[in-house]
């Protein structure tokens, strides 16, 4: 650390400055989220042992196995926090992480089994015992300081005690390991399923593993390498001609194939050293490893050891390397003559062949085997040589002196080739592509990430969390990081996958972070995008540096971040969002205090807004997530939860998620109770309205005066269109005009998109259906189209339907489905769930028109199904009186009477807009089976009905309808009057298909 006062360097953690005296305050504790694997261990039968024992032996021998235990922990890299009574507790990941921490842990408790076999043998001879430990072994999250406290480290989780659990089921001599343990070191491990398990503190039983011993570390051994090679064809291009150069001028050369971990480094190398020796090349290959027995050359030994059990080295330089070297891997008897040795073991079997050493995992290796490295590229003369140095991209951040002849980088995989190896490794099973493509997506072209992702969907899981092998080795990296670019990237995770430098100064809340930004880009953990903003290189590695931090940490972060957005331009959107966070990871920590509340309530305010401009804007899935989660903060008792949670059903509803949409509704309207939720009773009691058309007209006469008394602007925009509609169902559509008018002014004031689309979408109705002649009324729509429809794409499609049916009036089909077809893509956009039932109805108009009477009766059954699945009766009536004239075109007459009856079950009583039409299929039908009477009954009723409206199109129909039943009768006079009656309304309304129907009837 540095002293504050003259700034000198202090080793260790001293309470004074050695330099000037000065106090220095202690480190403060910094607390992190790890995963980490922890290890138990305890005697079995102790308390027998202590009554057989004097005190003094018990602890003598107590002291042995202590020790014992600690060493093997040690060796392997854990941490021992504690002993408690005869027992053991170690971690690993604390204080130093390692991405194979796991496996370490599995490593010593196989070791510490067998040392204290080994210790048995003196315990049995001189006091007459064994001792006999179980050990639990088990991964997962903790929270720690990260620093020691006294010589003991701190950890807390569940995973302490399920380890601690996993210890005292286990058996003597027994080594149970928990499931995530298992599945990080399966591969390497032997062993048998045990259970399941009942753990305290654990809902599901947890099947262990019973570890019976630990294979090979050979990377083969856990990786994937059975499956076919996925590209790499320029890489191996490049080491070839590597290696033809050095064939042919004859000298050594050290290449550096180097990459992030898991892209495919090993499995390249071993590739193309097999290739190569196919090609006579004498190949030796050897591993680097991050700990364990044997020197510091061992990797350097291996690769060695392979050539000379081939080749025919220099024997006095062969006895050298057989006594230092090749015995245990380190330089005796010294450095230089071990370097002698090698160079002319080398230098004589280069005079017959040629040779190539692949040396893995260079990474790890220690100084020697760099000194070594270098003393053979520039002392070994007419060797052909190549030297292969297998490493990670960040062993040159380690070592920048390090300068290998050539370097060749090995870049992730394409989006092609991951889809390809994605393929391969879930081979034939049922997951859908969406799935796999997403995977594919998400592990960003690195072979081992597509790998485990894969074998999580193997376990009858979804890739939604991170393998814990990713998770490993993206943290460990992160560890090896310095304090302050560590916290520089844990400030850029809580902004998002892409961050700008501006954003970056206001959550760190320092001055200018491009030193450390450099730092990061260089070693791979962020991208430069543009001159000021940056990306994390993989999306992965933004999840594992959030989740490593404290969750009080991620709180501060969020919300120093969401007070910048809010005093700049951030939307309520981004602003509630980070609100959100700071408040749910301060609730996990305990009850909320008085700050808590209060971001929970900013948070709810911001989402509710956000989510309720979202759906102003026809942004339904969008307004749908956002108001849900603003209600969700809120919770029913607060009084703003209500009005909330009612936009939240409309939206529900809307989306086609009818059944929660009326549930919250009705909900919102038994909760509205009193003078303060009148308004909020008002707009349920409206959209429920919907469910009973009967009824609509009286409730929206109701809610008329509460929102003019509140001023609501959307309340009155829909009930006034309720209140024209009730007016088009009387066929009275010259009356509807001020009514929609007055509704579209508020829907405009209000900024109501869906509201606006509503009303303009009833007014191309009106001009479908009303006396406007169809030239007048197509101009008219268009006009609307262009005064409304711009920017909005909900206006266009609710206003395409009746003007492409004005369309085929005038026969313009296929402009009429044109125009019907941007309809639908534009309601496709949206996600408006109404639109499978609303444009099929006026698609079937269209080829109604067109004469295609089975593509319309295929579009109407359709739509009926639709409406009904949506619990919408007024869409039910109108596609059913459809499908009952289109079956009667049909001559299906059973059909036709069925699907009247339906409409006219669900139809408003003064509704002659529906119940004419109706009327005179039913008057159809019977005429069709000779019942003649009953037949011009319906066909003076229908007339009269029709009569009554001021719609030419439900005239003609009833009229049209009445010649074909009079004419089926056999009243030809009558039946001639009545066509010519149904051609001269076409004729006033510009329908030119309709008085071709009513010329055809005459005929």
């Amino acid at each position: 650390m540095r002293c504050p006062s003259c700034l000198a360097e202090t080793p260790g953690r001293p309470r004074f400055c050695p330099s000037c005296g000065t106090r220095l305050a202690a480190p403060v504790a910094v607390e992190v989220r790890k995963i980490v694997t922890v290890v138990f261990c305890d005697l079995a039968e102790s308390t027998a042992l202590s009554e057989r024992l004097d005190p003094e032996s018990l602890r003598a021998v107590l002291i042995r196995y202590f020790t014992l235990m600690r060493d093997q922990l040690a060796w392997h890299g854990g941490t021992v926090e504690k002993f408690i009574g005869d027992a053991v507790m170690a971690v690993f990941g604390v204080p130093e992480l390692h991405e194979d921490d796991a496996l370490r842990a599995a490593r010593a408790a196989v070791d510490m089994r067998a040392a204290l076999e080994r210790l048995n043998d003196d315990l049995e001879r001189d006091l007459g015992i064994r001792l006999r430990a179980r050990i639990g072994v088990n991964t997962g999250e903790v929270v720690t300081s990260g620093h020691a406290h006294g010589d003991q480290a701190l950890v807390a989780g569940e995973a302490v005690n399920a380890a601690a659990r996993l210890q005292q089921l286990a058996g003597p001599g027994e080594i149970l390991l928990g499931p995530e343990t298992w599945r990080l070191v399966g591969p390497s491990a032997v062993g048998v399923a045990v259970g399941p398990l009942e753990l305290r503190g654990k809902r599901h039983p947890v099947t262990a593993w019973r570890l019976d011993s630990m294979r090979s570390d050979d990377p083969a051994v856990i990786r994937r390498f059975d499956i076919p090679f996925v590209d790499r064809r320029e890489s191996l291009h490049e080491l070839d001609r590597t290696l033809d150069g050095i064939i042919s001028r004859r000298h050594c050369r050290i290449v550096t194939l180097h990459g992030e971990a898991g892209v495919g480094k090993t499995r390249l190398a071993r590739l193309w050293a097999e290739r190569a020796g196919r090609r006579g090349v004498l190949v030796g290959s050897g591993r680097c490893r991050p700990y364990g027995a044997g020197g510091t050359l061992l990797g350097v030994a291996d690769a060695v050891r392979e050539l000379v059990t081939v080749g025919t080295p220099d024997p006095e330089a062969l006895a050298v390397l057989r006594d230092g070297l090749l015995k245990d891997g380190t330089p005796n008897p010294s450095q230089q003559e071990t370097s002698w040795a090698l160079r002319s073991v080398l230098e004589s079997l280069g005079r017959s062949t040629y040779v190539l050493i692949v040396l893995d995992d260079v990474q790890w290796a220690g100084g020697p085997v760099f000194d070594m490295l270098g003393e053979l590229a520039e002392e070994l003369r007419d060797a052909p040589v190549m030297v292969l140095c297998v490493a990670r991209s960040d062993l040159f951040d380690r070592l920048p002196g390090w300068q290998p002849a050539s370097r060749l980088a090995l870049p992730r995989l394409g989006p092609d080739d991951s889809r390809l190896l994605v393929s391969e490794l879930a081979e034939v099973t049922a997951h859908d592509g969406a799935l796999l493509e997403r995977i594919a997506e998400r592990a960003e072209g690195n072979p081992l990430y597509l790998e485990q992702l894969v074998a999580m969907l193997g376990d009858g899981g979804e890739p939604h969390g991170l393998p814990l092998t990713v998770h490993a080795l993206i943290a460990a990296r992160v560890e090896r990081l310095g304090p302050d670019a560590r916290a520089m990237l844990e400030c850029a995770t809580v902004v998002g996958r892409e961050f700008s430098v501006e954003e970056l100064r206001a959550v760190s809340g320092t001055g200018e972070p491009g030193d450390l930004l450099e730092e990061l880009g260089r070693k791979s953990f962020v991208e430069h995008r543009t001159e000021a903003t940056f990306r994390f290189a993989s999306g992965l590695i933004q999840e594992v540096v959030y989740g490593g931090m404290a969750k009080r940490r991620r709180a501060e972060l969020h919300e120093r971040f969401a007070g910048w957005l809010a005093a700049g331009e951030g939307g309520d959107e981004a602003v509630g969002t980070h609100l959100e966070q700071a408040y749910r990871h301060r609730a996990d920590l305990g009850p909320p205090d008085e700050h808590t509340v209060r971001l929970r309530g900013e948070a709810a305010a911001r989402l509710s807004g956000a989510g309720t401009l979202a759906l102003r804007r026809s942004d339904l899935s969008r307004a749908e997530k956002l108001l849900s989660r603003g209600a969700e903060l809120l919770g029913p008792a607060h009084p703003g939860w209500l009005q909330v949670s009612g936009r939240v059903a409309e939206t529900a509803i809307t989306l086609g998620d009818v059944e929660r949409g009326r549930l919250l509704l009705t909900e919102v309207l038994e909760r509205a109770t009193g003078d303060a939720d009148a308004l909020v009773a008002a707009h349920a009691s409206l959209y429920l309205s919907h469910f009973d058309p009967a009824g609509s007209f009286e409730v929206a006469r109701r809610a008329i005066p509460v929102f003019e008394v509140a001023g609501d602007e959307l309340g009155l925009a829909r009930a006034w269109t309720l209140v024209a509609q009730e007016a088009q169902g009387r066929g009275r559509f010259a009356e509807t005009r001020g009514m929609l008018q007055r509704a579209l002014g508020h829907a405009v004031r209000s900024d109501a998109e869906l509201e606006r689309a509503t009303i303009l979408g009833n007014m191309a109705a009106s001009l479908w259906l009303g006396p406007e002649p169809a030239p007048v009324a197509i101009s008219q729509c268009r006009g609307l189209l262009a005064a409304h429809g711009r920017d909005r794409g909900t206006v266009r499609a609710v206003v395409r339907c009746p003007l492409a049916v004005l369309l085929a009036t005038r026969g313009k089909f296929d402009e009429a489905r044109a125009t019907l077809a941007a309809a639908e893509q534009s309601f496709a956009d949206l996600r408006h769930a109404y639109a499978d039932a609303f444009v099929p109805i006026f698609s079937a108009a269209v080829e109604s028109l067109a004469g295609r009477w089975d593509v319309a009766e295929e579009l109407l059954l359709r739509a009926c199904a639709r409406a009904e699945a949506l619990g919408d009766a007024q869409l039910l009536v109108t596609a059913s009186r459809d499908l009952a004239g289109t079956l009667l075109r049909r001559g299906d007459l059973a059909g036709a009477e069925r699907w009247a009856g339906t409409a006219l079950e669900g139809s408003p009583v003064d509704a002659p807009m529906n119940t004419a039409e109706l009327h005179a299929i039913r008057a159809e039908v019977l005429a069709a089976r000779g019942a003649e009477d009953s037949s011009r009954e319906l066909m003076d009723l229908a007339l009269r009905e029709a009569g009554g409206t001021d719609s030419p199109a439900c005239r003609a129909a009833v009229l049209l309808g009445n010649a074909r039943g009079l004419a089926l009768l056999g009243a030809d006079e009558e039946s001639g009057a009545a066509a010519r009656g149904a051609a001269a309304e076409f004729a006033a309304k510009g329908h030119l298909v309709g008085k071709g129907w009513a010329a055809a009837v005459r005929r």
